[in-house]
């Protein structure tokens, strides 16, 4: 072989390498920007709630969070249907027996041996910055032991609970944060519980607005196309006449709802598993619960569980079954029970993923039936809403028109249905 030869080789040795090399590169920026997404909580509470009225309710901000996650309007509360236990159970993952708490001054108490979510967070992940804000005293100056950077008292109304949260926002920094709101409460307490109350209706269309101002506020978060919320609403108990406490079902059936990309797009529809009576004496009775509809059903407990193990998924922990903590709910970030889904997930293929605006949907095995495709932001918004031709093998997506971003696409099939997150770079 010549010099020049030789010369000429090394060249395009250099160059197929440089080209290697590149790709290397540009798969790496792809993958870091896939992989550097935050992981982030979003929790709404919305105090005394029933879940007859919220579906009665014309409450459009809730309702596309629900159509674009993970929702259930027959979760159940197994415990005190009291705001300071029923709280108390949302935010550490335990009943009473465990956290104490059995009613509104907070006496008795477990929260060093069972604290909050964020508290158990910070365990793993030191630096994460929490946030409570609360028109209801007894959130911020009766819980210890909660992990919070922050715990805002704000005035009752809730118009200072969303403008206080909204400044939170603001916070690049921000991890977790808990808002909570008690409108709803406050009239049932004043005009009664029910579904067919106009001023109990009107409370929840109210906070639905809240809701509705704190997810266009998320949306312009800097970083938000590379964060990944999750986002939780969810009440406490219900109530029946003027009041609530006891084990009516009125009192026990409620509702929460999850949105983010974590989750999948379904709704859960489980049986009552019963309740832990409270018999006034500090016993504990679980006579009345059947233990296996419990590991099925959605319950209060499952909030801080699929809340911390979202933010503390990348350590390789999942909360439910780490006896270290002996948390009582479970994560719905991987259990979906009861949900309806395509059996093989792998029947749905989408490329390329992370994508430039047009993606390929290639459906396998399961032709004949009716397909349609509809995209969310992680706000819970359809921002594409695709009808396609019945039996169709392949879909063509084109997403050119959305800024860049993290979406979910919900296919549906028939009656079943997968949800993926999808990528947009530009």
């Amino acid at each position: 072989m010549t010099t020049l030869e030789n010369q000429s080789c090394v060249i395009h040795k250099t160059l197929a390498s440089r080209s290697i090399i590149l790709a290397f590169f540009l798969l790496l920026t792809q993958l870091s920007l896939y992989a550097s997404q935050s992981r982030k909580v979003l929790i709404i509470g919305i105090d005394g709630c029933r879940s007859d009225a919220l579906q009665q309710a014309n409450a459009p901000y809730i309702d596309s969070l629900a159509n674009a996650g993970l929702y259930s309007y027959d979760s159940w509360h197994l415990g005190i249907t009291i705001s300071g236990p029923s709280w108390s159970t949302i935010m550490t993952g335990t009943w009473w027996n465990k956290h104490g708490v059995k009613g509104n001054s907070y006496a008795s108490s477990n929260f060093n041996s069972y604290p909050y979510f964020t508290k158990r967070a910070k365990e793993l992940k030191p630096t994460l910055r929490c946030v409570q804000i609360s028109e209801w005293g007894p959130l911020n100056t009766e819980v210890y032991n909660d992990g919070m950077d922050l715990k805002i008292q704000t005035a009752s109304g809730g118009d200072s609970t969303t403008a206080e949260a909204l400044r939170q926002l603001n916070d690049s920094n921000l991890d977790c944060m808990f808002a909570y709101y008690e409108a709803v409460d406050r009239a049932g307490h004043a005009t009664g519980f029910s579904p067919g109350n106009s001023n109990y209706i009107s409370a929840i269309e109210y906070v639905d607005d809240q809701v509705g101002i704190l997810m266009n506020k998320l949306k312009t978060r800097s970083n938000f196309a590379h964060e990944d919320w999750l986002i939780l609403l969810v009440t406490d108990h219900g109530g029946t006449g003027l009041a609530h406490g006891g084990n009516s079902w009125s009192e026990r059936h409620v509702w929460w709802i999850a949105s983010g990309s974590a989750v999948e797009s379904a709704q859960i529809i489980k049986g009552d598993p019963g309740t832990y009576n409270f018999l006034g004496t500090g016993i504990f009775n679980s006579l009345g619960v059947n233990k296996t509809l419990m590991k099925q059903s959605p319950v209060l407990a499952d909030i801080a569980v699929t809340a911390l193990h979202h933010l503390i998924y990348d350590t390789g922990i999942n909360p439910e079954s780490y006896s270290a903590w002996q948390l009582d709910g479970k994560s719905w970030l991987t259990n979906t029970i009861g949900v309806e889904d395509l059996a093989n997930q792998e029947e749905i293929k989408f490329y390329p993923n992370p994508s430039k605006g047009e993606i390929n949907i290639v459906i396998e095995n399961r032709y004949g039936e009716s397909v349609q495709v509809q995209v969310y932001d992680l706000s819970g918004r359809c921002v594409k809403n695709v009808e396609c031709n019945k039996g169709s093998k392949q879909v063509k997506l084109d997403l050119s028109d959305l800024t860049e971003g993290t979406y979910l696409s919900k296919v549906s099939i028939g009656k079943a249905s997968v949800t993926k997150k999808i990528i947009l770079l530009r």
